[in-house]
């Protein structure tokens, strides 16, 4: 398979992957764009060699497809865990936050009655 049909199917399976977790949920919208547009950037070089083939002219590399892929591969899988994490950080401290708010207001409301018992 050449690496050109590897990038396309990166492509489509990053658009697919970062698709399903925003629905899931798990990944915010606001790093999705990031994903999203990690993932055109695959399925252009997939699309259009020429482009990665001028880019290995340029940068003396061989191979450059492969090359690409890979270092594209590994930093959207790395990155991509970290958006994820911070996604959930993100949604439990916005659980936390609204939890203190509920506790605060429910101990300003006991705050009053226990005055009035105290002699």
């Amino acid at each position: 398979m050449k690496a050109e049909y590897l990038m396309l199917v990166g492509g489509v399976a990053a658009f697919l992957l970062t698709f399903y977790w925003v629905r899931c949920r798990t990944l915010r919208e606001k790093y999705a764009v990031v994903w999203m547009t990690l993932a055109a950037a695959l399925l252009v070089v997939g699309i259009f060699p020429g482009i990665l083939k001028a880019f290995a002219a340029w940068a003396h590399l061989s191979f450059p497809a492969a090359m690409l892929f890979f270092v594209m591969g590994t930093t959207y899988l790395f990155a991509f865990m970290v958006s994820l994490s911070l996604s959930h950080l993100y949604r439990r401290n916005v659980r936390l936050t609204q939890e203190i708010a509920l506790l605060e207001e429910r101990l300003r409301a006991l705050e009053p009655a226990k005055q009035e018992d105290a002699p």
